[in-house]
C-alpha cells in the first residue's frame, strides 16, 4: 500500500478496481443482453425488403390453438404437435386446417399431407419430401399444392402454387440468411410470387413467423395471406 500514500495515488488506487470492473462489464454481455441479440434474418429480395413485417403465432404451434393477425382471429388444428415440410410425417398421412376471419369474411383451409412418389432427387436426401394439398371454403375458393422442388448443393427445396380463379401464386422455400451465403438444409422461410415477382414472404428464422404481404383487403393480399398461413403452419419456426 506504500504506493497509495499520497492523496492522488490513494484516489487512483480506490478507483482502479471500479474502472476495471466497468471495463469487464462493458466487454462481457449479460445473459439478458445475449438473449436480446438480434437473430439472423431471412435474406429478402428487394421487392419485399421494404414492406412492413407482421409477426404472428407462437414459437411452437402444438396440435391446436389460435392467434391474432393484425386483429383478425386465426384458429387452427394439426394432426401432430410437430408438422413440417422438412421433417418426416409422423403417420402415413398428416393434415392441418385453419379458419381466418379476414376482411372479406371467414375462410377455412383444409390440407392433407401425403408421401410423394420417389424421385431421383428425393432418394438423395433425408427426410424425403412429402406433398401438401389444400382447399379453401367460405369466403374464398382456392387450391394449393406444395412438395418437392429443386436440388441444389445437396439441398432439396419445396415448391408449389396457390390458385384462386385467374390468380396464381408461385411458392418456394428460402434457405439463405442475411450475411451468410451458405444455404441451410431446411427452410428459413418461404417466398410467394405473382407473375414472377416476389410479392410476399414468410420468415421462420426468428422465433415466431413474420409475414410481409400486400394489403390483405386486395385480392392479391388475401391470396398471399391465405397461402402464407398454410406455409407457416406446415413449419416449425426456428
Amino acid at each position: 500500500m506504500r504506493r497509495c500514500r499520497s492523496p492522488a495515488a490513494l484516489s487512483l488506487c480506490l478507483c482502479l478496481p471500479l474502472l476495471l470492473a466497468g471495463c469487464a462489464a462493458s466487454t462481457v454481455p449479460t445473459a439478458r443482453e445475449a438473449q436480446m441479440a438480434p437473430m439472423a434474418r431471412m435474406a429478402l429480395p428487394a421487392s419485399v425488403a421494404e414492406v412492413a413485417e407482421e409477426s404472428f403465432g407462437k414459437p411452437a404451434w402444438e396440435r391446436r390453438g389460435e392467434f391474432l393477425l393484425t386483429g383478425q382471429t386465426v384458429t387452427y388444428e394439426r394432426s401432430a404437435a410437430r408438422l413440417s415440410l422438412f421433417e418426416d410425417l409422423a403417420a402415413p398421412t398428416g393434415w392441418l386446417s385453419y379458419t381466418w376471419a379476414g376482411p372479406a369474411g371467414a375462410t377455412r383451409a383444409d390440407c392433407v399431407g401425403q408421401p410423394a412418389a420417389s424421385t431421383t432427387n428425393s432418394r438423395l436426401v433425408s427426410p424425403r419430401p412429402w406433398a401438401l394439398h389444400c382447399t379453401w371454403t367460405g369466403a374464398s375458393s382456392a387450391m394449393l399444392q406444395i412438395g418437392e422442388g429443386q436440388l441444389r448443393e445437396g439441398r432439396l427445396s419445396r415448391e408449389g402454387s396457390y390458385r384462386r380463379g385467374e390468380l396464381t401464386l408461385g411458392l418456394r422455400s428460402a434457405h439463405v440468411l442475411e450475411g451468410d451465403a451458405t444455404p441451410h438444409t431446411t427452410a428459413v422461410g418461404y417466398e410467394l410470387l405473382h407473375e414472377g415477382v416476389v410479392v410476399g414472404s414468410v420468415e421462420l428464422s426468428r422465433g415466431v413467423p413474420r409475414l410481409r404481404r400486400p394489403d390483405p383487403a386486395t385480392p392479391l393480399g388475401r391470396a398471399v395471406t391465405e397461402a402464407a398461413l398454410v406455409l407457416a403452419l406446415a413449419s416449425e419456426p426456428g
